[in-house]
């Protein structure tokens, strides 16, 4: 296979796992009355890539049932703002840059 062709493949597979939907079972919604953004800080802002500005925030995407939110800085309670799409789930930081922001099966 030719160079251009196999750049071209490699960009339909990227754009293929970056397009991938969140499922049912992973989507998270805001509760009532509740925001995604850190009270006292001028409302929700996108993560720069240093990150975020401030020592208690951290960088997420949130998996919300229309599709992930660009990488946002959020409290580290921000799963107590966030109710799960389906019964019987929980919501789960998980660590990376960004990190994501997810319902997940309950450990018994």
């Amino acid at each position: 296979m030719r160079w251009p062709t196999k750049g071209v493949l490699g960009a339909v597979a990227l754009v293929g796992l970056a397009a991938c939907g969140v499922s049912d079972d992973e989507a998270v919604r805001l509760k009532e009355g509740a925001t995604l953004g850190v009270a006292g800080r001028g409302g929700l802002r996108n993560c720069t890539a240093l990150g975020c500005g401030y020592q208690d925030e951290f960088c997420v995407q949130v998996f919300f049932e229309y599709g992930r939110s660009p990488a946002v800085c959020v409290a580290p309670d921000i799963c107590e703002r966030l109710e799960c799409q389906q019964a019987g789930q929980q919501c789960a930081i998980f660590d990376g840059f960004p990190g994501q922001v997810k319902c997940i099966e309950p450990r018994d």
